[in-house]
């Protein structure tokens, strides 16, 4: 705990740490999960977290990897999620918690890939993804300025920055160049101070419904974002967060049970995609990446979910899951626990 506070004050880090806990005491009473200080209150979880500190080092150094969460209801799955986001911001992650819903079904991917940009967290700050793009960005004209000199001029850092944009971006950009159009928007526009259309590009970026056609116009973009390139604009996003200086992104797709509640069809349509999504991690990066398949280098996914639809979903012993239990007594926890690692989990 005292890590996060390292650089406060102690008055400061006091008044935090008493904030902390008032949050964390409120949550507890209406049997929600506190948004952070979950290691304050976390027990009986030791061989979870070493599995799940392995995995995250294993993806901070380049690859991509699975968890599936798995217990029955009021085990503790969600507790355990938002205690593995919070481990990933720890180490440097950028996080993403989204919930499956009737209106976030699994396998409408543009409503996923909406939640994941909305609910970006780091360890500073929660919604995220301008801070993430901006220190993109400026890691971009600090490597410029390394090798041009102080004395570059402004019209001429512009240009190199966009070209460092294209640049990045190469893999996406040959599939699709929406994404690096719509952040060299971003670019231009807080460089002349048009700070709506800067707000405008980032919305879009996010997949916002009601973004006008003037942002579009001035990118020179045709269309939005939906569900054939939601993905490949994820893994563009993962490229941005690697060169603003994060170890990766760390996604908990929870309630994934609500998913037997669909008709069989979109169940199986979800499943499809959710399998065709995850198979990539068995090899640790994606070799080609499609609609399909957007996990690759530096993201780590940890679905959750109760029932027999996470079974349904784990055909190879890669994504046998971890069941979870959390017993009445927290000191014979260890006894209690059914831990089924993945055999490919770092």
């Amino acid at each position: 705990m005292m890590g996060r506070f390292m650089s406060m004050s102690e008055p400061e880090r006091m008044e935090r740490t008493k904030l902390e806990s008032i949050n964390i005491i409120n949550a507890l009473r209406r049997g929600t999960v506190p948004g952070s200080g979950l290691e304050r209150i976390a027990v009986g979880l030791d061989v979870e977290e070493g599995v799940i500190g392995k995995q995250l080092d294993y993806v901070s150094q380049g690859g991509g990897d699975t968890k599936f969460i798995r217990g029955d209801y009021g085990s503790g799955k969600t507790f355990l999620v938002a205690r593995a986001l919070e481990m990933a911001r720890n180490k440097g992650f950028v996080t993403s918690h989204v919930v499956i819903s009737s209106t976030s079904p699994l396998y409408k991917l543009k409503a996923i890939y909406q939640q994941v940009c909305a609910n970006l967290r780091t360890q500073e700050e929660e919604h995220a993804i301008k801070t993430v793009v901006d220190n993109w960005l400026f890691a971009i004209e600090e490597r410029i300025i390394v090798v041009g000199g102080t004395g570059i001029e402004n019209a001429a850092l512009e240009a190199a920055t966009e070209r460092e944009i294209e640049s990045a971006l190469t893999g996406i950009s040959e599939m699709n160049s929406a994404l690096a159009a719509a952040l060299r928007t971003y670019y231009r526009a807080n460089n002349t101070g048009d700070f709506q259309l800067a707000q405008a590009a980032l919305g879009w970026i996010a997949a916002e419904p009601n973004i006008g056609r003037d942002f579009k116009q001035k990118a020179g973009i045709r269309g939005d974002i939906d569900d054939t390139v939601a993905l490949l604009f994820l893994r563009g996003l993962v490229v941005v967060m690697q060169g603003a200086g994060y170890s990766g992104l760390a996604i908990a797709i929870d309630e994934m049970e609500t998913t037997q509640a669909l008709p069989k069809n979109q169940r199986d349509k979800g499943t499809r995609r959710s399998s065709t999504s995850l198979t990539p991690l068995t090899g640790g990066i994606c070799h080609a990446v499609t609609s399909c398949s957007p996990v690759h280098r530096h993201c780590l996914t940890a679905p959750a979910g109760s029932g027999p639809y996470l079974p349904s979903m784990t055909g190879s012993a890669s994504f046998r899951p971890t069941r979870i239990k959390i017993p009445a007594n927290p000191r014979s926890s260890s006894q209690n626990l059914t831990h089924q690692s993945s055999s490919r989990s770092r």
